[in-house]
Parts: structure tokens; sequence; C-alpha cells
């Protein structure tokens, strides 16, 4: 008998794999198919100088590519880790591979054909010879590259370049090339990278991709199907797994936007081969069309900068003119409906593919006289392959000239590269980011730094939750910075509305973070008619049976003005804030008790920035800067302030304010101080919680929260002080 009806459906789900499985045989006949299609070959010959963009990116990918072939030819013995000689040569090997496979399929000049069978034939002597990489020390070894993640990139290409000169080697070169490359490395990571292979990660769409593409060109149905459902076929593991986990139903993918932009490179180039070869499996109308929705998401994971805001592990100077971008704006464009939209994102690429989706674009680019702009929305996102691990909400205004980005995080873990940040935010304006998230620790492919990978501080400072806009419970982090206990829990959004542009909310909860301390934020974009801007009110309540200190950071990006409150600047000494958990690398620059109506300006480009709080002189306020513990200047050093408070129940109620102009070339500046004064909590329970805000130019606001019940047509009345409130719904700003 059956438990429930999950084992119910697991056992159903199963049942139609196998079918699916079952049913999966083709005969590769035709090369190439898999980006490139014999018809795609036809149509690009056909139209080769049509298209400006279309030709603009051939004839710059042709020119490197016959530089390319005067060189000779290096196939190195690997030594290197990330940014090293041996390192960068391998992948620039498997790319000039791919372009120049492309090459000879457009033009029919066998001097590319010629290239890459040179290059194979160095591969098939090397690759037979190698072990685990010299450099292979903290993530799953590859043979030539330090990380197997490399080595699925490299034959993902490479696998592409070998279809499409398939037909022109002779019987006995393409039997070396499969005996001594293809075949043994899709079984290295089958066999003994099983659990990489198996992973719902990207690193586990690299490998299935590489293998199915493999498989595909090799005519062994076998690659392919483990590929689809996973080593044992049980899809527990494989490409269709990874669409079904990996995704929220809205398309958000559980690592984040950065990562989402890498991992779509792989999904995008299986999808793809897949439709060109087993159309009846529908890739692309899989769940709903789940790999439009993720690109969607991506897109909306980018400030108007086109730069993913960084989350988790990131690095900041990712953007959406990445080459994997340009890939998903070219087949989203041909597959889902040839939305113009997308157009203008291709403007600024200015490149597309060479294959017949980058011909589509092209040439509707060419022929569409009035191209829309992108449209970045207000929006959210749940996490989780069920769409229930909590999510993430971003709020806009303003056009994309002077846009306005707040994104708040109340998402799952996150997997591997998660970071311990429940209730966490980010605030962009000006085109740059205002109050920031360090992002990763991580100067990639510098060989100088720790080999490109991950430094040491990424684990010790940047994923720790004091390196984020977040509440930290006794200097520890969120989960004790366990990621096997992190992974079980998520927030739980409360309230979100975007539907008014003037006054955007969400709240979530969050119960897990700390053993018996309950976490409630909420996070507030407000347009006034009186204020140079729109604000972020913030409330972050925190309820326990026993006392803690509270530390509440805001990393700020620019220069410290003034604050309203006396401090204590150490300038002949340094002190480190802590000794653990990443407060062992920030520097306690200054210190001081604020007094009632605590403001806190800085200056960032043409606009300053104020943080008016509900902190008084019981509360600490750390002025506090990254850098410390840090012998070999790993670490960004920025700034930040922390409030820190000792209590059992607390709300820390903030206001972040941009306002007025810096001119430094007229010399002029306006409004360099606050319009809001003050904030001021006058009701504060479980229940109810009740804010002023006051300041110049008549702000008088009351805002009234129910922090229980997200019922909209729900009365409430609190009485405080003699004075009755009474609103409706969960959350309500009087003017």
């Amino acid at each position: 008998m059956f438990n429930n009806g999950a084992d119910m459906r697991f056992v159903k789900k199963i049942f139609i794999t196998l079918l699916i499985i079952s049913s999966i045989s083709f005969a590769q006949k035709v090369h190439p198919n898999l980006l490139l299609t014999k018809h795609d070959v036809n149509t690009i010959k056909e139209n080769l100088n049509k298209y400006k963009l279309f030709s603009k990116s051939f004839i710059e990918e042709k020119k490197a590519i016959d530089e390319a072939t005067l060189n000779p030819i290096d196939v190195p013995v690997p030594k290197d880790a990330g940014g090293g000689y041996t390192h960068e040569k391998h992948k620039q090997n498997y790319n000039e591979m791919y372009i120049a496979g492309i090459m000879y399929q457009v033009t029919g000049d066998e001097k590319y054909a010629v290239f890459i069978k040179k290059m194979l034939d160095k591969y098939a002597d090397l690759y037979p010879t190698l072990k685990t990489h010299p450099e292979a020390k903290i993530e799953s070894g590859g043979r030539l590259f330090w990380q197997t993640l490399n080595e699925t990139v490299w034959l993902t290409h490479t696998i592409q370049a070998y279809d499409c000169i398939y037909d022109w080697l002779i019987p006995s070169d393409r039997e070396k090339y499969e005996k001594n490359i293809f075949v043994p490395m899709a079984r290295f990571f089958m066999e003994e990278c099983k659990e990489e292979f198996n992973r719902i990660h990207n690193h586990g769409t690299w490998t299935v991709t590489a293998v199915g593409l493999t498989g595909l060109v090799l005519g062994k149905d076998e690659y392919v199907k483990k590929a689809l459902y996973g080593t044992n076929l049980d899809s527990q593991g494989g490409f269709i797994a990874q669409l079904d986990q990996l995704f929220s139903p809205d398309g958000y993918y559980t690592e984040g936007g950065y990562y989402v932009r890498y991992a779509l490179w792989p999904f995008f180039i299986f999808a793809e081969a897949l439709a060109n070869n087993l159309p009846e499996l529908k890739i692309y109308d899989y769940r709903n069309q789940i790999m439009k929705k993720a690109f969607y998401s991506a897109l909306q994971m980018t400030y108007s900068n086109g730069a993913f805001m960084p989350i988790n592990d990131a690095l900041k100077e990712k953007t959406w003119l990445s080459p994997e971008i340009i890939m998903g704006v070219n087949f989203v464009y041909e597959r889902y409906g040839q939305d113009k939209q997308l157009l203008s994102i291709a403007k600024q690429h200015n490149k597309v593919t060479l294959t017949g989706a980058g011909l589509l674009v092209a040439k509707d680019f060419q022929e569409t006289h009035e191209i829309p702009n992108f449209e970045w929305k207000s929006v959210k996102f749940s996490d989780g392959g069920d769409g229930k691990q909590g999510g993430i909400g971003i709020f806009r205004y303003g056009n994309i000239d002077d846009m306005q980005t707040l994104l708040f995080k109340c998402t799952s873990h996150g997997l591997s590269h998660g970071h311990y940040d429940k209730l966490h935010f980010l605030f962009y304006d000006q085109g740059e980011e205002i109050i920031q998230d360090y992002g990763a620790a991580r100067f990639i492919n510098i060989v100088q730094k720790f080999g490109g990978r991950y430094l040491p501080e990424n684990k010790s400072f940047a994923l720790q939750t004091i390196a984020h806009n977040t509440l930290v419970v006794d200097e520890k982090s969120h989960f004790n910075g366990k990621q096997e206990v992190s992974e079980k829990f998520h927030p739980e959004i409360y309230l979100f509305d975007a539907s008014n542009p003037d006054f955007q909310y969400m709240s979530a909860f969050d119960t897990d973070a700390y053993p018996g301390v309950k976490m409630q934020r909420t996070m507030i974009l407000v347009n006034d008619e009186n204020l140079y801007r729109p604000v972020i009110i913030d409330i972050f309540k925190v309820i326990s049976e026993t006392e803690h200190q509270y530390d509440l950071p805001f990393y700020y990006m620019g220069h410290f003005i003034s604050a309203n409150f006396k401090y204590n600047s150490f300038t002949t000494e340094k002190k480190l804030l802590g000794k653990k958990n990443g407060y062992q690398h920030l520097w306690k620059e200054a210190e001081g008790n604020p007094t009632e109506g605590f403001i806190f300006t800085w200056w960032n480009k043409q606009r300053f920035y104020s943080i008016i709080s509900s902190a008084d002189s019981t509360a600490k306020i750390i002025f506090t800067r990254i850098g410390g513990s840090d012998p070999n200047f790993n670490l960004r050093n920025e700034p930040g302030i922390i409030i820190r408070k000792n209590a059992k129940n607390y709300t820390f109620a903030t206001v972040i304010e941009p306002h007025g102009v810096f001119d430094p070339i007229l010399e002029y500046t306006r409004d360099s101080y606050s319009t809001i004064q003050k904030i001021s909590i006058i009701y504060d329970t479980e229940d109810y919680s009740i804010i002023k805000i006051t300041g110049r130019k008549g702000i008088n606001w009351t805002l009234m929260l129910c922090n229980k019940n997200s019922d909209m047509n729900k009365e409430h009345t609190v009485e405080s002080n003699g004075i009755v409130y009474q609103w409706k719904g969960p959350i309500f700003l009087q003017k």
C-alpha cells in the first residue's frame, strides 16, 4: 500500500518516465544537427549578407578564426587552475574548434575542417594519458581542467565542432576520436563523476548536456536517456529533474540571477539539440514553458544597467551582455513568439549567435521600425520546484534612465552557492547599487588570486550573515552557518502587493534561522509629491523570550557626510568587530549612541541618501569597514553601519531616503539634508505595529500594520494614548 498521494504521484512519474525512455530512439543520419542544423546552414548561406547584425557577427568570428588557423596548434599538458596558461589555452581551443565548425559548414572551406582535425588529433593523443588534474583540490576534479565543470563545457563545444565536420572525416578518424576522446570522456562523467552527473545544480546541467550532445552525435541512445533521466534512469537526476527542481513554477532559479545566467547556457544548448533531434519530447513546452519563464525571470533579476543583482555567490561584473544571454535571447525569440522587446537587448548585444535563431533575430531587428524597450517590472517570484519555498520581491519605480529598484530576498538557501541571509535586501538608484550585497569573494580566472577560485574569504565573510543587510543574533550566522540545516527551511511570504506604483510592499517571516527567535520584515516603497524620490520604509520586528544582541547592518555605497549624534572615531588604532562568523573581517572605525531621531547621511554621485532610524540612546551605532583579518587584501574595503541593540523583543524602524542634488561641475548643492526627520514607534505588539513618520514639507505619516492577518478585507482597531487607529487590510499608510 502507498502511504500518501505523494507516493502515488512518484510511482506515476516513474511509470511515465519509463514509457518515454523506452520510446526514445533516433538514428543520427544528418550532420550537423545540434544547435546548427543542415536546414540552418542552407538558410544562412542564402541570407548571409542580407542582415547587418548577422553579417557583422559572422565577419567578426571569421576574422578571429582565420587568424587562429595561421597559428601553431598547442594542446598543452594540463597543470594550471583557472586563469593559468594551460587552463586558458584549452578554453581557447574549444571555442576555436566550435567557431571553425560553423565556418566550415557555412563557407565549405576545408581549412576549417583541417584545423579542427589537427586539434582533435592532438587531444586524441593527450586525453588517454591524463589522470586527475594536479590542481583538483576543492571542486570535483577533471582531467583537462581543475574541475569537471570546465571539462563538460569543453565537451559541449567540441562535440558540436565534431558534428560540423563529421561527414568530412574519414571513418578511421571518427573511430579514433570517439575511442580516445568522446566515449571515455562521456563515461568518465557518467561513471566516475556519477554524483556530479545526477546533481540538481548548474554543474549537473552542464554535465548532462555534454553527455547528451555526445549521445546525439555518436548515435548512442543510452547517453541521451541517462542525460535526460539520470544514470539510473529513475528521474532522480538528469535534465528533466533539473527542469523540475531548479526552477519554481514562475521560473525563478534557486541559485539566483547570477547563476541562472550561467545555467541557462547548457539548458538552452541541450533544449535546442533535443528540439532538433527528439521533437516528440516537446522540450520547449515542458512544464508550461518553463524555459521561457526561466529566461524572463533571469532578465528581471537585472538592474536597468543590465547587471545581475548579486545575491548568493555572484560577481557584480556580470551583465546581460554575456554570451549566455545572447544565446538565450536568440532561442527564446525564435521558439516563443518573437517578442520584440528582446530586440532591444539584441541591440545592446550588437551580436547574434551563428544559428538559424540568430539569423531570425538579425532579420527582425533590421526590419522592425519601432523596437520597444525591455520592460522591467515590480514582481514577486516564488522559490522551489513547488513554488512553496519562500521567494523574492522586486520593486521598481521610475524609467530606465533613473530607476529605483528594491530587491527583498526571502528565498530558500540556494544550494551550494547560497548565502545565510534570510530577509535581506539590496537597493539600487542612479544606475548602480546604493545599499549593496557584497556578492562573492572571488577574482575569477585571475591565477594570482587563489587560482581564480572562490577565495577563503568567500566562506569566512561573503556568505556569512553579517555581510548582508539583515539581522544577526548574538554574532552568529543564520542556521549557525550550516548549509545542511539551512536547506531544510525557508521564510514565509506574508504580503506582497506592487499594484500601486506609489505604494509597493512586501512582508515575510522567518522562525528558523535562530532557535527561539521570530523575525518579520516589512519593506515598503513609497512615493510622495513632497519627496524628491520615493523612500523605503523598513520595519524589522524581532520576538524572543530571552535577551539577545541584535545587529542590523546597512552596507552603503558612497561617502559618509554626516550623522546627527556624537560618535567616537578610532583614528589612531584599528579594532576588529569580532572573532568569527564574518565579524573578524570588519574593522570598527567609530561608534556612538544615537539621540532620538537618528539620521545618517552619505553621498553617491549626484544624490544624497539618509537612513533615519527609530533607534534611541539605548542602542549603539557602529561605523564599520570591510577588510579586517585579510592579509592578502582579498576583500573590498567598503563601509557600513550597524545598529546594535540588546533586548528580548525589538523592532527596528527605518526610513531610507534619497534626496537632493549635487553637481560638482557647477558647484551646486540642494537639499543635502533629508526631508524625513523622525520615525518613531507609537504602538508595537505581536499583532500590531503603528509607526509615525514626520518631516519637513508637511510630511506627517502614520503607518499601521497588522502583523498576523493578511486578509485584505479585515478591519482593525487599535487604541494608543487615547488615540484610536482604524484601517482595513494588513497594511495602511495614512498621509
